[in-house]
């Protein structure tokens, strides 16, 4: 459908949209693991923190102050680590403060630890932080902090880790689960949460995509009605311009034709034989178009328009000219030529206004270069003057003047025929030929119907058109 957006327009958009709609989820579901594992991590501290209540009270019970070797504190405080259960399989220890030594674990630890936590660092809960502190510094650079949570990675495992200073041994006691086994309950609920999310990021991809191709189909739509209401208000505005263009040009044409005693029907019969002969004609020249037959049609009905410069007692004599006379007469080619030459000259390159002024100038130049005003000779003269040459003089034939009586289109068609090759151009002779007929029922209607040229079948054709008032015009 013309102006419809078309389907990669939309995929384009679509796809832009889909992959911000992709990283806007992953930023949120990173944000939304980071703030799991982070409520993970405080109640895995939370528990940790509990189990040094328990072993930070059993120490202070038993008055453990030692914990040298061999000596009974030594054994009580293995005790009781030995005692704790981690969860998650985690650990627990104690560390010499300075020195991050290892001196105690609970056996059940997992992996192994450590012999030193001396470049051990302790990381905030939350993930997305990139804070990072030595283990012992911990402790040291705040000796009031006696609790601490955090992260610890031991043995290239992550582990929630809770510490506990203990002054009294200058020591550390802490506590770890892993993270991995700690998020391992909270595994399920993150597939399930992924596959939601990139779930819902199609379905709003599709939705938005719909939309799109809603919004521009119906943008879409709304641009193709108002464009086609401003064609439809250029289009009848240039017909009201043609109409009036063509008003104007006819009732000039007419307005000199008025000075001649004429009907006025002049102009239309010498438009139709001119659009029939050059109708013709555009069929055997590829160069002419029907523009131009339109513009040719319509120009010849300024052909005369130079005579409203013509004295009316030479334009209405009745009797023959005298030759003074008709060389006033003959000037109306150049009046009328040079008005429509001058209006060119403001209107710029007019194809319209060429031609008229080609007919005007040459309509009677004469094909052996006796013709007036220039004296131009065969193809010297243009085609457009040639044609209305014939149209022009057939229609004077068989038009009443007052200096004459009208002929019949046997005579007429009989001094046509005499002139080709001396006034008028053989080809548009022979397209005269070709249309004959049809001149004939043009000019039938203002013919006195008594010539003896017109054949009984073509009379009853011409009284009926004079009886149901049909136009004679051909178009």
């Amino acid at each position: 459908m013309k102006n419809k957006p078309g389907w990669l327009f939309v995929i384009l958009i679509s796809s832009v949209q889909l992959a911000l709609l992709l990283i806007a989820v992953m930023m949120m579901f990173s944000w939304f693991l980071n703030q799991i594992e982070e409520t993970v991590g405080r109640q895995a501290c939370g528990d940790n923190r509990v189990l040094t209540q328990q072993i930070v009270g059993a120490i202070e019970t038993d008055e453990i102050r030692e914990i040298r070797d061999n000596e009974p504190d030594h054994d009580k405080l293995q005790s009781i680590l030995s005692r704790i259960q981690i969860p998650n399989d985690g650990f627990a220890c104690i560390i010499n403060a300075q020195s991050g030594k290892t001196l105690f674990q609970n056996p059940a630890a997992s992996p192994k630890l450590i012999s030193s936590f001396d470049k051990v660092m302790l990381k905030p809960l939350a993930r997305n932080s990139n804070l990072r502190i030595p283990l012992l510094e911990s402790v040291s650079s705040q000796p009031g902090l006696r609790h601490f949570d955090g992260r610890v990675v031991l043995d290239h495992s992550e582990h929630f880790a809770s510490g506990e200073f203990l002054p009294q041994l200058n020591s550390i006691l802490l506590i770890g689960q892993p993270t991995k086994t700690s998020m391992a309950d909270m595994s399920s609920l993150i597939k399930y949460a992924k596959q939601f999310a990139f779930a819902m990021t199609l379905l709003m991809g599709l939705v938005c995509t719909c939309l799109i191709a809603v919004i521009l189909n119906r943008m879409s739509t709304d641009v193709e009605i108002k464009n086609q209401g401003l064609e439809q208000q250029v289009s009848q505005r240039e017909q009201e311009l043609v109409r009036t263009q063509n008003a104007v040009i006819f009732g000039l044409a007419k307005l000199a034709e008025s000075r001649d005693n004429d009907t006025g029907e002049h102009l239309e019969r010498i438009r139709s034989y001119v659009t029939i002969l050059a109708t013709d004609l555009s069929q055997r020249i590829p160069e002419l178009d029907q523009e131009w037959v339109h513009n040719l049609g319509l120009a010849s009905s300024l052909h005369d328009i130079g005579k409203v410069g013509i004295p009316d007692s030479i334009l209405l004599k009745p009797g023959r000219l005298s030759k003074e006379e008709r060389e006033v007469m003959e000037l109306h080619t150049l009046i009328g030529g040079e008005c429509l030459e001058a209006i060119q000259s403001r209107l710029g390159n007019n194809l319209f206004m060429h031609t008229a002024k080609q007919v005007a100038y040459y309509h009677h130049e004469r094909w052996d270069g006796k013709g007036y005003p220039h004296g131009l000779a065969e193809s010297e003269i243009p085609l457009v003057a040639r044609i209305v040459a014939v149209a022009d003089v057939y229609d004077a034939l068989t038009s009443k003047r007052p200096y004459k009586e009208p002929m019949g289109h046997l005579e007429s068609k009989s001094i046509i025929l005499s002139g080709s090759g001396s006034q008028f151009d053989p080809e548009v002779v022979d397209a005269f030929l070709r249309h004959e007929e049809e001149f004939q029922y043009i000019s039938c209607a203002q013919l006195q119907l008594t010539d003896e040229d017109v054949t009984s079948d073509f009379y009853l054709l011409c009284e009926r058109a004079k009886n149901s008032k049909e136009s004679p015009v051909v178009t």
